[in-house]
């Protein structure tokens, strides 16, 4: 392949993790050690939070391969399992298979109990580590806050590693899961790479190839990278290995700023937001009067009852609010996101109990990329079903984006697995409208911020 037109042995930019390639870089390191003693040490829960690409999974994967052997592992890769899965995954990735098919909760835990008794007996330590934790059921990270109280005397029997996206800080948020929260002991955020940092790593990944110390990649073109790409590794993988590419085609032994223009031309990944703004004061004051629509500070309004919309075949009706009382002109002729929230305020306001699929959580509270994401031609068929609203995770304003209403929590669980395409990248997961809606009222905009703007 091209790589030898550049002088490497292997490819360099893989977008699967490979821990003998680990970056101890942009506090990878760090945290890296940071988790091995927390772990050794026998600590409560841990959680480590990271934006999509920013390098989890090798994260896992790393502290993994460098556990003593006496720590026995689990690792769980699929977040949507029940109460009874997550018992059983668990036995089986210890091993005990035959235990493992157990039917009832009570004796799949008595069996797990039994063996985290024998194997601390052994001397031995046992790690759950859970990816995409954001989208674990309810009742399922509830489990995971009883597996918690399992210990001796000496110390816990299970240590629990959650990985996840911000969207995992919006759901501990929520007051039904504050046992849950008190349990994390330790937390840790991996932050997108910062400019110099994206430098080091993309010659990092080139040297473990075999560049020699070769520069490769002009300083314009790793500037470009740096900016292009949000500091995300996996995004720095896509681009800098398309720029790559692009320098092979022009039989060049060098990648230069066109070949990283040339490969974001061709890039097609939707991944918006990596690089948080702060609005200015009139932007702020445009922003308000955009959210003002929603109706998180106006009066009462009324809806006509849910209907369900023309489903695809095999899948769960969607509920669509139908608005009777008119909505304000800016919302009925504005932007679609002014529309989209004048629906959300219709929709969340009836009060209505059931869930809905969280598909996205902004990185920023950019309006404008907001309403170009919605605005691309393969949501249109979706619109209808579409929510959205503004909300503060991590110390950070965002948008939350909401795809359909369910009376039962299964409907939504399956319409999980068909969201539109250009979402499950953000790890969509189901969430209660009672959550959603206490959500909204710790953000609503008060009157007085509404009537400056």
């Amino acid at each position: 392949m091209y790589h030898r037109n550049f002088g490497l042995q292997h490819h360099p930019f893989r977008i699967t993790p490979d821990t003998r390639h680990f970056f101890n870089g942009g506090q990878r390191g760090a945290v890296l050690g940071a988790l091995q003693y927390a772990i050794t040490a026998g600590e409560g829960i841990i959680k480590v939070v990271g934006e999509v690409g920013s390098g989890k999974t090798m994260l896992c994967r790393t502290v993994v391969s460098r556990l003593p052997f006496s720590v026995e592992v689990a690792y769980l890769a699929n977040p949507c399992l029940s109460r009874e899965e997550v018992l059983r995954a668990i036995l089986q990735e210890l091993g005990q298979v035959e235990a493992a098919r157990q039917e009832d909760r009570l004796g799949l835990l008595n069996a797990l109990h039994h063996h985290l008794i024998t194997l601390h007996g052994e001397g031995c330590r046992t790690v759950v580590f859970i990816e995409e934790a954001q989208g674990m059921p309810l009742e399922t990270l509830e489990e995971i806050r009883f597996l918690s109280n399992l210990e001796t005397r000496e110390g816990k029997l299970l240590q629990i590693v959650l990985f996840g996206q911000p969207e995992l800080e919006q759901r501990l948020a929520d007051d039904s899961l504050r046992q849950l929260r008190d349990r994390i002991t330790q937390s840790f955020f991996l932050r997108p790479l910062r400019a110099p940092e994206v430098r080091d790593y993309v010659r990092f990944r080139l040297e473990a190839a075999g560049s020699q110390g070769r520069e490769i990649f002009s300083p314009g073109a790793l500037a470009l990278l740096a900016r292009k790409s949000g500091g995300l590794m996996r995004r720095i993988h896509v681009l800098a290995d398309k720029a790559l590419l692009a320098a092979y085609a022009d039989h060049a032994t060098r990648v230069t700023r066109r070949h990283v223009r040339r490969a974001l031309r061709d890039d097609r990944m939707p991944l918006p937001w990596y690089r948080p703004r702060r609005l200015a004061p009139a932007s702020l004051g445009l922003a308000l009067a955009v959210l003002a629509l929603a109706g998180y500070a106006m009066g009462p309004f009324k809806t006509g009852d849910a209907v369900s919309a023309p489903p695809a075949a095999g899948s769960a009706a969607l509920e669509v609010a139908q608005v009777s009382a008119p909505v304000s002109a800016a919302a009925a002729g504005g932007s679609l996101l002014a529309r989209r929230l004048a629906a959300t305020r219709a929709w969340l306001g009836t009060g209505r109990r059931g869930y809905t699929v969280q598909v996205m959580l902004t990185d920023d509270d950019d309006r404008q990329a907001l309403e170009s994401f919605l605005a691309q031609e393969s949501l249109r068929p979706h619109l209808q079903h579409l929510y959205v609203y503004p909300t503060r995770v991590g110390g950070r304003d965002r948008w939350c984006v909401l795809y359909g209403g369910f009376r039962r929590y299964q409907d939504a669980l399956a319409a999980v697995e068909r969201v539109p395409a250009v979402f499950r990248d953000f790890g969509p997961y189901v969430r209660n409208l009672k959550q959603v809606g206490r959500e909204v009222a710790r953000n609503a905009i008060p009157d007085a911020a509404v009537e400056g703007t």
